[in-house]
């Protein structure tokens, strides 16, 4: 049996890697020209409405339970569900394969990425790399980083956070498709119809 001291290690070096890579990508996508203050990047997270007040909110919480996870295993022992060994090992598997997918979708999106629900100057509908058939990659990679993450800590607080999470990112993509929508009209319409929104989309094709 793998000692849980190896889940907790795994977990916490794949939560370092994706928020650092996350990090990196966000910080090339600033402006040093025009630079964008914290309390800025807040309050354009909160003129997003209440999934963007959401967001700002939960997120350091989950950080501090994620810190507790790791710093103190016999404290948290209450939160520990007992899966088998197996099911944390394929929660490994979708946490770590969700990297290199945030890596592929900041690659691609360079200057447009945003954090917040707008569009910039300039901007166009980006229709290549993981975008060619799914409209919000970077959410997919989120939640199988959210599904691996589950099963890789098996920690009640981490799971009950994954599963606020899924409203929030509905109601995002939802909001985000909207404003789009608004900005290009049928070329964004059209995009949709070709492409799935979290995952690719299986065209069926009838026959006879």
């Amino acid at each position: 049996m793998t000692d849980s001291l190896v889940f907790r290690m795994l977990f916490v070096c794949l939560f370092a890697a994706l928020w650092l890579t996350r990090a990196y990508y966000v910080r090339n996508t600033r402006n040093p020209s025009a630079p964008r203050s914290s309390a800025e990047r807040r309050e354009a997270m909160r003129k997003e409405g209440w999934t963007g007040v959401a967001l700002v909110v939960l997120t350091p919480i989950e950080i501090i339970f994620v810190l507790l996870y790791v710093v103190s295993p016999t404290w948290m022992m209450w939160a520990n569900l007992d899966l088998p060994e197996v099911f944390r090992w394929i929660g490994f598997i979708g946490t770590t394969t969700s990297i290199p997918l945030v890596v592929w979708v900041h690659r691609t999106l360079g200057k447009h990425y945003s954090y917040a629900l707008e569009t910039k100057g300039g901007q166009s509908i980006i229709k290549v790399g993981p975008y060619s058939r799914v409209r919000h990659p970077l959410y997919s990679a989120h939640t199988l980083f959210n599904l691996g993450m589950v099963l890789l800590t098996a920690n009640i607080p981490l799971i009950i956070f994954a599963i606020i999470g899924v409203p929030i990112v509905y109601a995002r993509m939802k909001s985000e498709e909207a404003m789009l929508i608004r900005q290009f009209g049928d070329e964004y319409t059209s995009y949709m119809r070709d492409t799935g929104r979290l995952c690719p989309k299986i065209n069926r094709s009838s026959s006879g």
